[in-house]
């Protein structure tokens, strides 16, 4: 680290068990947040046309729209604009009932991509061995919920 560091991030301590959690909680905190996808008229226009009730058994909306769009995902190519889980997964099961890879009348399950995801497991504590008094030689101890018997010992 240099010594001409940024004033705005707060200084953090360089070894031990607050180096640690330190280090912890700037891992589990995202560095960017997720972008929305762009909203564009061709996207609009796509999820109104896999809205339809027939869009994926339908040649007018495959051969108008969607094909295009599966032989570039098919082919390993990238989106020009990014689409969201479930209209990406609208082209996929048209293509696979066309090629008989998916079964005509099952209905494929709902996305779960517009979900949040979980929050991350919290950071555990650790303090030094002589806060607790089991005996145990070892230079870190992991508390997780102190139960009675250690909440004792930490207060003896």
């Amino acid at each position: 680290m240099s010594s001409d560091s940024s004033s705005s991030e707060p200084e953090q301590p360089l070894f031990g068990v607050d180096f640690y959690n330190a280090r912890r909680a700037r891992w589990l905190t995202p560095t960017v947040p997720p972008r929305p996808p762009e909203p564009s008229s061709s996207r609009r226009k796509l999820e109104q046309v896999l809205g339809a009730p027939d869009a994926l058994t339908s040649d007018d909306v495959w051969f108008g729209s969607i094909e295009k769009i599966w032989k570039g995902l098919g082919s390993g190519g990238r989106l020009k604009r990014r689409l969201p889980m479930r209209l990406v997964i609208k082209i996929i099961h048209s293509a696979w009932l066309r090629d008989q890879t998916w079964p005509v009348g099952v209905a494929a399950p709902e996305p779960d991509d517009e979900l949040e995801p979980p929050d991350p497991p919290p950071a555990p504590i650790i303090l030094p061995a002589s806060a607790t008094s089991s005996g145990i030689s070892t230079p870190w101890t992991l508390v997780d919920e102190p139960d009675d018997t250690q909440h004792a010992s930490l207060l003896a």
